[in-house]
């Protein structure tokens, strides 16, 4: 495969620094490019991050030789010896500045997760990699009905195992007990990956978790320590699920305003979300954190809504899918936000 043996090449021997987003489809993405570049690398260094959806210098750990970002937008790094992963809607032709070292892109992919596994990965048939690329597609709200059949058939037979304590089989179907239909049994495993951003603002928790694995299973029977410390993290942050909020309306989308020492504005919006698109903003040191959501019936693309203010607003960094996607801004700036939002109705 050409772009795995042109990544090889170029990490070879050298520092490297492995920078990617917060959630579960950012550390699973991390997880497999940080196994596939491990014995070839001198060194790596890593981070998990996203209140800001760049990566800048001041987040990039020692003098590494190569940095490369995977599912999150590289900021004022060099680009000159940067590689960039990711599926993300691409930098506005102002943005894009110098070229990168090494660029796997394409928009049209789900997740970042699915792409590392379809331009380097797509020969795999490590049940431990399977796992990441499918958490990681789900992650990112993957359908379940749409995973390339390639990758289905790979899944169905090789994440149904044998162990000491019975067989499992991470694709098994399980109905619903919330709605009609059904969901994997490997989509249970996505929400702990998440509790690391919640907490504590960082996915480098989950990630260095993902590190230190070779395969699934001491993650899913909770056999490592950093498992166990994202169930404890589960526990905790329940009681922050249930805060009540006012809904404020925009005409073609509703909001809300929280203030909340943990990054809980995603399930929160998730819980609230009825009829219209809903962007719930977080108050943090200064900044304003927010996610949308969108009912899935509606014909919105939140990821196109939030990316046309990039550039109105000094502070603001906004994007992501149709339906779901953030933005990030100084508090400084949320009047003038908000009477953005006016003008887009």
């Amino acid at each position: 495969m050409q772009n795995r043996e042109k990544l090889l090449s170029l990490v070879k021997n050298k520092k490297v620094f492995l920078a990617t987003h917060w959630d579960a489809d950012g550390v699973t993405s991390g997880a497999l490019i940080y196994h596939l570049i491990k014995p070839f690398a001198a060194e790596i260094e890593t981070l998990s991050k996203g209140e800001t959806f760049l990566i800048n210098n001041e987040d990039v750990k020692g003098k590494p030789d190569i940095i490369i970002c995977t599912d999150i937008k590289p900021g004022n790094i060099d680009h000159k010896k940067t590689v960039y992963i990711d599926h993300h809607p691409w930098f506005s032709d102002e943005e894009k500045g110098e070229e990168f070292l090494y660029t796997i892109f394409d928009d049209t992919i789900q997740s970042c997760s699915l792409l590392i596994w379809k331009e380097l990965l797509f020969d795999t048939k490590n049940p431990y990699q399977l796992f990441l690329v499918l958490v990681g597609y789900f992650g990112d709200g993957g359908d379940r009905e749409n995973i390339p059949t390639e990758l289905q058939a790979l899944a169905n037979k090789y994440l149904k195992q044998k162990t000491s304590i019975g067989e499992h089989n991470l694709m098994e179907k399980k109905k619903s007990r919330y709605k009609e239909g059904y969901y994997y049994e490997i989509e249970k495993y996505v929400s702990a990956l998440n509790t690391g951003k919640r907490m504590h603002w960082s996915g480098d928790i989950p990630l260095e978790l993902l590190k230190n694995i070779s395969c699934y299973k001491p993650y899913i029977y909770n056999m490592h320590p950093l498992a166990q410390q994202l169930n404890d993290y589960r526990a905790q942050l329940r009681n922050h699920y249930d805060m009540q909020v006012k809904i404020l309306d925009k005409g073609k989308i509703q909001y809300a305003i929280i203030e909340s020492d943990k990054n809980i504005q995603g399930v929160i919006c998730q819980r609230y979300l009825k009829n219209k698109p809903l962007l719930v903003m977080n108050k943090r040191k200064g900044n304003i954190i927010a996610s949308m959501r969108v009912p899935e019936e509606l014909d919105f693309n939140a990821g196109n809504f939030l990316s046309n203010f990039n550039g109105k607003i000094p502070s603001l960094v906004g994007g992501g899918h149709e339906k779901a996607a953030g933005v990030t801004l100084k508090e400084e700036h949320l009047e003038q936000f908000l009477d953005f939002l006016d003008k887009e109705q």
